[in-house]
């Protein structure tokens, strides 16, 4: 061949508007796929009442055993109002932002899937996130709305104390829900270590519910437990947004904690891009 050398082969590459419409349509995808199963979620809607009523009925009695009585009582420094307010936006922030994640990628290394996700031009931590975008996206409008239209009437939920704190709250638990969806990234990682972490799994279950401040809010607790959580991401998922409803997060504050929230939902998606490049090395498949 006289010594030439074969033309070098274009390299491929996607910009970043087909990049932005190729994970769109993960998110669109996720959506259909929710809504092919809606039915399950109307279900939930009497589940995640059965929550706020065990709650409502357990904070009025112990609000109405206070000898100041019910109305003049405060706990947390919380009114009954506001506690029946925390109550609701807290199960109802819960429909909005609970995702799979850390099930789905799990269950897909224990059973070798994982192999096909990685020889797909697109990164998986990206890709979960969309599909947690659109499984939201459907949660707000068949899931979440119902439940507040159910829940409102039978209990009642005071409105933040300015108009423009639902906007903040709306966003914060946009924020939350990236938060919450890259700690179930990085526990689903830890399958790629420990191939079965269903044990797991249920224990971070369990624990947010408690670390979130969905069942109890921090000030119930010493002092000592607060700082600590404070140092902990869990309350960006649920408390944060919450106490910004109530007006607990006034003026300066209330930026202070949307970049807080901000501030971890970069932070964990950066450690579980680092988790991820470290946690392939460790596949394993077998076949045959």
């Amino acid at each position: 061949m006289n010594g030439a050398t074969a033309p070098a082969l274009p390299r491929w590459r996607r910009g970043p508007a087909a990049t932005a419409g190729l994970y769109l349509r993960f998110m669109r995808l996720a959506f259909l796929k929710m809504l092919a199963y809606r039915l399950r979620y109307y279900t939930g809607v009497v589940t995640y009442t059965i929550f706020v009523a065990g709650n409502y009925f357990l904070f009025t009695a112990v609000y109405a055993s206070r000898p100041e009585g019910a109305e003049a009582a405060r706990l947390g420094g919380l009114t009954l109002s506001q506690m029946i307010a925390y109550v609701i936006v807290s199960w109802v922030g819960r429909s909005f932002t609970f995702n799979n994640i850390d099930r789905t990628l799990s269950w897909q290394v224990s059973k070798g899937e994982i192999a096909v996700q990685l020889i797909k031009p697109l990164h998986v931590q990206t890709m979960m996130l969309s599909e947690a975008l659109g499984e939201a996206a459907f949660r707000f409008l068949l899931f979440t709305l119902p439940i507040l239209v159910v829940v409102i009437p039978l209990f009642g939920l005071a409105p933040p104390p300015h108009p423009a704190l639902y906007g903040w709250t709306l966003l914060s638990f946009l924020l939350a829900l990236v938060v919450n969806a890259q700690i179930n990234f990085l526990v689903g990682c830890l399958a790629f270590h420990l191939k079965n972490v269903s044990g797991v799994v249920r224990a971070k279950m369990i624990m947010m519910e408690f670390l979130t401040g969905v069942l109890v809010p921090f000030t119930f607790f010493p002092d000592w437990v607060q700082v600590a959580v404070a140092w902990l991401p869990f309350q960006a998922v649920s408390y944060v947004p919450v106490m910004i409803y109530l007006g607990q997060r006034p003026g300066a504050s209330l930026a202070g904690a949307l970049l807080l929230q901000a501030a971890w939902a970069l932070g964990l998606f950066v450690l579980g891009r680092w988790s991820w490049n470290r946690s392939v090395r460790h596949v394993t498949l077998q076949g045959g």
